[in-house]
């Protein structure tokens, strides 16, 4: 595992979606915190909450892919609190073998929660971190560094497999191949350098995608010309600073030949 690469991790609109929220323990446990307030609600929330078993899963296979170490960055850190944080994740599947040594955030102080600064923070005292990734619910948490994820749906493969390929990795159970360095380098540079942009749209993030008609394996195989006729359209609509926030894609899901 690289010491290198920090997978940022969100718990709530992640692991803890609106889809999780309808698995029908969670159901009741709403139906019992709603009459519940403060810590009481917290700690029931911690004992009893189930997190998305396969977004939980996917987090272990991005990490294990790409060899980025998981650091937490989620606001349970303050709601909950470090350590049963940690071992609600590791109850819920997380594997602590690919979490970093120091494997969360410092909450700054009480009631405070700024993530932003605390991923800041702890990135400054780890200067060996060449790269990293937060993968989060809030659109541009950290601006060029943030996968967003729909908090209605939570992490899923279409977002693990951008994940992977940020990193340059691959991972053949989520479709993500090899990509020719020059290959990959256009569609960066096409996006205005954005990486996460990149690898967004190169894995059909946006409109969701089927698999079969990704960009990139279109660009690996007959519909090469097709991906990049309609590359610079796509990232051209709307430039990378004065459009829609980081995680959206310039384009309507419909706007490209790859949509079902």
């Amino acid at each position: 595992m690289r010491s290198d690469r920090v997978l940022f991790l969100d718990i709530d609109g992640v692991l803890l979606s609106g889809r999780a929220w309808l698995l029908p323990t969670n159901q009741r446990l709403q139906a019992m915190i709603r009459a519940m307030s403060g810590r009481a609600a917290t700690m029931r929330l911690v004992a009893e909450a189930v997190f998305d078993p396969v977004a939980v899963e996917l987090v272990n296979r991005v990490a294990d892919a790409t060899g980025a170490r998981i650091v937490v960055s989620s606001s349970w850190r303050y709601t909950v609190g470090p350590e049963a944080t940690r071992g609600k994740l590791l109850e819920q599947g997380l594997l602590e073998k690919l979490m970093h040594p120091d494997w969360a955030c410092a909450p700054t102080g009480p009631g405070s929660n700024d993530k932003p600064r605390d991923i800041a923070r702890w990135l400054e005292d780890h200067p060996e971190v060449a790269d990293h990734l937060a993968i989060d619910d809030e659109p541009g948490l950290v601006p060029g560094r943030t996968l967003p994820v729909d908090p209605l749906d939570g992490l899923g493969p279409r977002e693990a497999a951008a994940a992977v390929r940020y990193f340059e990795a691959q991972d053949s159970g989520l479709g993500v191949g090899d990509l020719p360095v020059q290959d990959r380098e256009m569609v960066v540079a096409a996006f205005g350098g954005d990486r996460v942009r990149a690898a967004m749209w190169l894995e059909g993030v946006q409109g969701k995608v089927p698999r079969r008609s990704r960009p990139s394996l279109a660009l690996a195989g007959s519909g090469r010309r097709a991906v990049l006729a309609g590359l610079g359209p796509a990232a051209g609509l709307v430039g990378p600073r004065d459009g829609p926030g980081s995680g959206e894609m310039p384009f309507p899901p419909t706007a490209h030949p790859w949509c079902p």
